[in-house]
């Protein structure tokens, strides 16, 4: 509905958009040239539970159907959309958050397998050649992209400080149609870390995309570095976002086995750090048994509260491995297939299926010893 409202002298344009639970009133003033948006939403919306629905899908890990639990909402949380208006109408001082939906590109860097200084040396050599890219390909007048590379110590790899990121602008004239990419990145360099690199976009067309793409693998294959690509989820609060993603969770109710294998992925396994997460254990309902995790109850309002998992991912690039603990040491193993980069292969999902295999007994095994000693004593 559309009206205009008087306030002495002066016009204003008013819209109202109902959505059921939510309206939205927008009002224009022409003498000012603002818009001005009031969303209301309704109390019974916050009172309504998310819905369950399970299913089985086929596990390429497993060679069997595994069962999957996704959650639906009845009414959607509050959306940015004057944010998101602004980005798409050439704002460049703000960039596009993890709320948005947008496309996206994600990569990882596999840090060469080095057993001594002169290796890493040479690393951390081809990641400077990286950095200098970065620096030609930002836009123009940006300030200099500045990353930190930390080498091997007596201390655990250290995980990202959060993300950085530049914009990159895709026009070849001035003239052109404003178009462009954000090119989000680790904000330091860990030589015993993966260094995570994400395309995203708002407005930009897909070949031009694609052209950045290539141009960082063809650069990435320059320097020697082994960029591999992995799923946006891989990075995200839900792994289990994607619904045909098929994650297989092994819950590990106690501290010390979670303790050897976290040391057995990087020491014997082949797995490479891949930085601290944000996840939420509320998606994983029906492991949460005997676990001391934060509830998190559906709000429209209230932020949800996350608790950081490792993750890590096997040299071979086709494995991830994410431990969820609780406050007490114990953990929920989820382990995904990488599909983008095994994208068919039947080695590398044979590769695959061998690693997870071994893992999944050494959890066995552990757990097994675990209990012979509990009932000795």
């Amino acid at each position: 509905s559309a009206h205009r409202e008087t306030d002495n002298t002066e016009y204003t344009l008013s819209r109202t958009l109902s959505m059921g639970h939510k309206i939205q009133k927008l009002s224009y003033n022409p003498s000012s040239d603002s818009v001005d948006v009031v969303q209301y939403y309704a109390n019974f919306a916050e009172n309504e539970s998310p819905q369950s629905y399970r299913y089985l899908l086929w596990s390429a890990l497993r060679q069997d159907y595994v069962s999957v639990v996704q959650t639906f909402t009845k009414y959607t949380s509050p959306y940015k959309w004057n944010e998101l208006d602004m980005l798409i109408s050439g704002d460049t001082i703000s960039s596009i958050s993890e709320g948005m939906r947008h496309p996206r590109i994600s990569f990882v860097i596999l840090p060469d397998p080095f057993t001594d200084q002169n290796g890493e040396s040479g690393y951390s050599s081809k990641f400077q050649r990286l950095k200098e890219y970065f620096n030609k390909l930002q836009s123009k007048g940006s300030s200099t992209i500045d990353i930190e590379t930390v080498t091997k110590s007596d201390k655990p790899p250290k995980a990202s400080k959060g993300k950085r990121s530049f914009i990159v602008d895709l026009r070849r004239r001035n003239s052109d149609k404003y178009e462009w990419c954000e090119l989000v990145h680790d904000s330091n360099c860990d030589t015993r870390r993966t260094f995570r690199i994400t395309i995203q976009w708002l407005v930009a067309i897909g070949s031009k995309i694609d052209q950045q793409a290539q141009l960082l693998h063809r650069r990435c294959a320059q320097y020697g570095l082994n960029l591999i690509r992995v799923p946006s989820y891989s990075s995200l609060r839900l792994c289990f976002m994607n619904p045909y993603a098929v994650p297989i969770t092994i819950p590990v109710r106690d501290k010390s086995c979670v303790n050897s294998l976290e040391e057995a992925l990087t020491n014997d396994f082949g797995f490479i750090y891949d930085d601290s997460h944000m996840a939420d254990p509320n998606e994983l309902v029906d492991c949460l048994d005997e676990f001391d995790f934060v509830v998190n109850r559906w709000s429209m309002n209230k932020r949800k509260k996350f608790v950081p998992a490792k993750q890590y991912l096997h040299r071979s690039g086709t494995l991830f491995v994410r431990l969820l603990r609780d406050a007490q040491g114990k953990a929920i193993v989820i382990i995904y297939l990488n599909n983008l980069h095994i994208a068919g292969d039947a080695q590398l999902l044979e590769c695959a299926r061998t690693i997870f295999n071994d893992v999944e007994h050494f959890i066995t095994e552990e757990q097994a010893k675990l209990d012979a000693g509990n009932n000795v004593t």
